[in-house]
């Protein structure tokens, strides 16, 4: 397939030699285009694979900013073509990193290795970009996968005795199967899995259990003692008129 090339350039008998010179090297041309309206849309519609652009357009528009543009939309290699060799006008072209720059006039030749030049550059970079975005996505699922490990992890949360909390479904299992509690012994024990090897001081227990209701001090006593008939005693440890709490598991229980 023949490489692809937009003229950019407002000189009608100049672009019509470069477009010879250009066909008689074997590059395909896009089409020609004196000003940025023009070059904007056949660079939106052709693809082309390189751009030559004038620097100084019709009604003295600025090249440079017609290839900012084009930058925008689609991307592709900028050569620029211009007889101006002020510094100022170079520095600005070099700002927007074009591929390649050649002063007028200029030899066949010159134009044909600038433009080889700048293919091969622009298809390494390209690799070299879609090999970045590579190692990115590795990464971003790499990172996925950590996360999805560590939340395996908080999600089952292993407790003395053989227990495991679903932190997930706030349910606790033994041997496989979910632990019979009822509606407070559950909320009870999500509220001391949340503050694990923390003691939870009487008054948050009984904030939390009972919503904020008023409740008398044997409530308490009375839920634990219920708790402690199904688990085993030093499941949940007491800390005289402080509060409660559960102790995780330590490596030697495992």
């Amino acid at each position: 397939m023949k490489t692809k090339i937009l003229i950019v350039e407002d000189e009608s008998i100049i672009a019509l030699n470069i477009k010879e010179i250009l066909t008689n090297f074997g590059y395909e041309i896009s089409g020609i285009a004196p000003n940025g309206e023009k070059a904007l849309l056949l660079a939106s519609t052709k693809s082309p694979d390189l751009v030559l652009m004038d620097i100084t357009l019709q009604n003295r528009e600025d090249g440079i900013g017609v290839a900012e543009q084009i930058s925008k939309i689609c991307t592709v290699p900028i050569i620029f073509l211009t007889a101006n060799d002020k510094n100022k006008t170079i520095d600005r072209a070099i700002n927007i990193k074009p591929y390649g720059y050649i002063l007028k006039p200029f030899k066949e030749i010159e134009l044909k290795t600038t433009i080889e030049i700048a293919l091969k550059k622009f298809a390494e970079n390209q690799k070299l970009t879609s090999k970045i975005i590579e190692i990115k996505s590795e990464n971003v699922s790499l990172q996925s996968k950590i996360n999805i490990d560590e939340q395996k992890k908080q999600r089952f949360i292993k407790l003395s005795h053989g227990y495991i909390y679903d932190n997930e479904n706030f349910v606790l299992l033994f041997n496989g199967e979910a632990f019979e509690l009822n509606d407070k012994e559950n909320k009870l024990l999500k509220l001391l899995i949340k503050n694990i090897g923390r003691v939870v001081s009487v008054e948050q227990i009984e904030d939390f259990v009972w919503d904020g209701e008023l409740v008398g001090e044997g409530a308490l006593r009375s839920l634990m003692f219920r708790i402690r008939q199904k688990l085993p005693k030093d499941f949940i440890t007491c800390h005289s008129k402080i509060g409660y709490k559960i102790l995780p598991l330590q490596n030697s229980d495992v």
